[in-house]
């Protein structure tokens, strides 16, 4: 009970609170790795990336005191945690993402009972969460190849592994605690100890094809909703199109309307007809009004007072 109490305590001496800026820091300092071939590889990053994020963070905010171990990877699987639970609520009919508020758009009542089946979704609704195009940016090219990318169940994993050597280098930051912890982490494997671990991998590669068909939908549902959107700036741009079309035939007919109306001298029609293509409202009236009313129109626009029908 006391090593039980003693272990508690150390984990929340060390327990960190991120703010906004820490958060930001170390998201923008993971996209410049994935976008640098020396730290990014295939479906994951290289060893030893988390002491690199750890020194960019430290300069991007200095005084920090952020470490790898334990600061750093634990923000990381959080992070990665709340992400992989929004696109999978994504990928779900009636849960939209708001671009302005940053996070999940759906009604309570659904999201409640979505979390009935999903208990990883939980704490998110109302939440805001600004990272997720950038993320989606560090992990796009997983995604689109449909294979498992790391920063989802392999991140999870490399993440552990890289904690227990950072605790054996650094055990100033170590969150774990406790001699028995760590002897049970040095222990040689035994068998039972070697089917732990096939069961393990047998799941983790299941969670792993799981997750790949939920980026796969995700991405599918965001395609359907481009195309829509694109569909229907599609229809107003040629109705606008056709509004543009229908006024330039109509300047092109108003002289030849003009001079088919008796009584109208040729400075008249000009002075008229540049009435009219100047102000498309009184074009439209002059379109539409019958035969009989145009000459009545054309001289009510010419101030001439004549308003006798033709």
């Amino acid at each position: 009970m006391e090593e039980s109490s003693a272990i508690g305590s150390r984990r929340g001496r060390n327990k960190r609170f991120w703010n906004s800026e820490e958060d930001k820091a170390l998201i923008d300092a993971l996209h410049e790795l994935s976008t640098d071939p020396r730290w990014k590889c295939d479906y994951g990053f290289r060893n030893g990336y988390m002491i690199r994020l750890e020194e960019m963070i430290g300069k991007s905010v200095p005084g920090c005191g952020l470490k790898a171990s334990p600061h750093i990877d634990s923000r990381l699987k959080t992070l990665v945690g709340k992400f992989r639970a929004i696109l999978q609520m994504l990928a779900t009919k009636g849960f939209k993402w708001d671009d302005k508020k940053h996070m999940i758009s759906v009604e309570r009542s659904v999201y409640e009972e979505y979390c009935k089946a999903h208990p990883t979704c939980k704490n998110l609704y109302g939440a805001s969460f600004p990272h997720l195009h950038v993320m989606m940016e560090i992990y796009g090219k997983d995604f689109a190849s449909g294979k498992p990318a790391e920063g989802f169940q392999d991140a999870v994993e490399n993440m552990e592994k890289e904690e227990v050597t950072q605790v054996n280098n650094d055990s100033s930051d170590d969150d774990v605690g406790g001699s028995g912890i760590q002897n049970m982490e040095s222990a040689p494997p035994s068998k039972k100890v070697k089917r732990d671990k096939t069961s393990k991998k047998k799941g983790s590669e299941k969670e792993a094809l799981s997750c790949s068909s939920l980026e796969l939908a995700c991405l599918q549902n965001f395609m359907k909703d481009m195309n829509g959107h694109l569909s229907s700036m599609a229809n107003v741009w040629s109705r606008a199109d056709e509004r543009e079309q229908d006024i330039a035939d109509k300047c092109n007919k108003v002289l030849d309307e003009l001079l088919q109306l008796d009584g109208l001298s040729p400075a008249e029609v000009f002075e008229a007809a540049n009435i009219l293509t100047a102000q498309l409202n009184k074009l439209n009236i002059f379109f539409k009004c019958p035969t009989c009313l145009k000459m009545q129109y054309v001289k009510s626009l010419l101030g001439s007072g004549d308003n006798g029908c033709s």
